[in-house]
């Protein structure tokens, strides 16, 4: 090649090489894109943690968030920092939820993990205990009701509850649940495999077979704010695959976000905090998202 084409081909070169890395999002350490959300709502960068799952909040704004199987899983402190492990290494620590009221067990502000056919709690010294170990299989998703009772999702057609006995099934599914919410009447909102919601009373009965459909299934994620004392439902937030869209009680959808980016099947955490914000675990990014809306605590 002649010495002056040499000279041109070398800087363009590397110009293609600096543009690929910067669109990568990850060149020279930089932060992958966030998403985007409409106005009122702002997303930044709560905390980095390693390949992020599930998340529960203790009272005291600590975070806790699920990992893989044989991990420890990690305590966030209020406000993002520090970041640290906590607990043993677990089975299949992916699903997480703060007990601070002791509703299961009797371990105060223990954090209880769901693993494959376990259900375990980590106390506060950072010491563990079993406290189920048959009647289910993979926990999927955790939730209390305002009876004290734990709702769950494991990878077979049903959801379950207990109060402190063995696990029993409170009702079964057309298909496979993945994320539950429970709204202020302590009905049940189950996303399902086949890209729906249905919601459940809380005894188990069907009361909307089709609150929303054509979601992205496993990949679908349930929050409702915390709304202490609130005697009717408020909106419900739903994260189906990269879109983030805000539901009324009466099933009407409006996307307020896009571009987000869903960890393995079933295994995002999306729940809001005790500061009203909803978080969101980025798992391929290292991070957790916080979404607020600006003008509101």
């Amino acid at each position: 090649m002649p010495y002056p084409l040499r000279r041109l081909v070398r800087p363009l070169l590397i110009l293609v090489a600096v543009i690929f890395m910067a669109a990568s999002g990850h060149a020279w350490g930089r932060e992958p894109p966030l998403p985007s959300v409409s106005a009122p709502y702002r997303v930044t960068v709560y905390a980095h943690v390693p390949e992020p799952m599930k998340l529960s909040f203790a009272p005291d704004g600590s975070l806790y968030v699920g990992r893989q199987p044989g991990l420890r899983i990690h305590r966030v402190g209020p406000g993002g920092q520090p970041v640290t492990e906590f607990g043993p290494p677990m089975t299949d620590p992916d699903a997480v939820l703060v007990d601070a009221a002791a509703h299961i067990g009797g371990y105060r502000f223990a954090v209880l993990v769901g693993g494959d056919g376990v259900l375990a709690a980590i106390h506060a010294d950072e010491t563990s205990s079993v406290l189920f170990d048959s009647g289910f299989d993979d926990v999927d998703d955790m939730k209390f009701d305002r009876h004290r009772r734990l709702v769950f999702s494991d990878d077979r057609p049903r959801v379950l509850s207990t109060t402190g006995a063995p696990p029993t099934v409170l009702f079964e599914t057309p298909t496979r649940p993945g994320s539950i919410a429970i709204d202020t009447r302590n009905r049940i909102f189950v996303a399902l495999a086949d890209g729906t919601i249905r919601i459940y009373g809380p005894d188990g009965r069907l009361v909307d077979d089709a609150f929303a459909t054509g979601l992205a299934g496993l990949d679908t994620y349930l929050a409702f704010p915390g709304i202490a004392g609130a005697a009717m439902p408020g909106p419900l937030y739903v994260l189906s695959g990269t879109t983030l869209l805000r539901f009324t009680p009466g099933g009407k959808a409006m996307t307020i976000g896009t571009g987000f980016v869903p960890g393995p099947s079933s295994g995002t955490g999306f729940v809001f905090g005790p500061d009203g914000a909803l978080y969101v675990s980025d798992y391929y990014a290292n991070r957790i998202l916080r979404i607020s809306r600006r003008g509101r605590p």
